[in-house]
């Protein structure tokens, strides 16, 4: 446990999420500074170090120091503790928790640090800065747009989830970029996240759309039941009242092998052919 009045430098930067952004003001020189012109006992000097750096021997060790701009005669007096990258993890995941959670709606502190985690190497930390956007951001803010086009696209399923709900939160209705980045996910290749983006279009799509009802209409064919149900309301959402093209759509979706899927079916007929 490292005592928090001392001082911590962290090494091994690649491994420690967004401690990034402690070590790019080269903690070391600072540090050797401050010994050697007496303001900071080495005593209470802690370097923070990750198992990973450990293992690389002594060599790598004192190439650290002399990047950093510790001097030899220095570094040995300085304390090192290594954690674990499990322990990073789960604290670096611990201090996120209720992550602007309480932020007012357009809180510029708050979607700044969003954009910070958004760099993190922590597909949790992604996925918590693209959920505070969703509920931190204005309606139609490109900019926070921009951002979260960018993730919907992102390597992990869990942020390209979080995104397009995201998207779908903050865009404007009928906004044709929107509708455009969420189109895209319909082809993802994760069965969630192809849910979600039918939902989303559903919210954002514009009434009466054809080329949205066209892309929609592909998915009455998807392979999994949520996504074919997801696309049944998202439908009956946007088509013009008494499209015969749409009524026919829905009627076949009557045959179809699940039963939730034919349920959800008849509920939109009944909507359909009230308006």
């Amino acid at each position: 446990c490292i005592a928090p009045q001392r001082i911590v430098a962290v090494a091994d930067v690649t491994a420690v999420g967004t401690r990034r952004t402690v070590t790019a003001s080269a903690p070391g020189q600072l540090l050797s500074r401050y010994v050697a012109l007496g303001r900071l006992p080495a005593a209470d000097v802690c370097v923070l170090r990750t198992a990973r750096l450990a293992r690389c021997g002594a060599v790598a060790q004192r190439t650290w120091w002399e990047a950093e701009g510790v001097c030899q005669a220095l570094a040995p007096q300085l304390r090192c503790f290594a954690i674990s990258r499990p322990q990073e993890l789960h604290r670096h995941r611990k201090r996120l928790e209720g992550f602007g959670k309480d932020a007012p709606q357009g809180d510029a502190k708050t979607l700044s640090a969003c954009e910070d985690l958004l760099r993190d190497d922590d597909w949790y930390a992604r996925k918590v800065a693209v959920d505070a956007i969703g509920r931190v951001a204005n309606q139609g803010d490109e900019a926070q747009l921009s951002l979260l086009y960018k993730h919907a696209e992102d390597e992990d399923i869990f942020v390209r989830e979080a995104a397009v709900d995201a998207i779908a939160a903050v865009a404007r209705l009928a906004d044709d970029v929107a509708v455009s980045k969420l189109a895209m996910r319909l082809a993802d290749e994760d069965c969630f996240v192809r849910a979600r983006a039918v939902v989303a279009l559903g919210r954002v799509g514009k009434q009466g759309d054809v080329e949205t009802l066209g892309l929609l209409d592909e998915m009455f064919d998807d392979g999994f039941v949520p996504v074919r149900k997801k696309a049944i309301e998202a439908v009956a959402k946007l088509a013009p009242p008494g499209d015969q093209a749409v009524l026919a759509r829905l009627k076949r979706c009557l045959d179809d092998q699940d039963r939730g899927v034919r349920d959800e079916a008849k509920k939109a007929l009944t909507s359909f052919s009230s308006q």
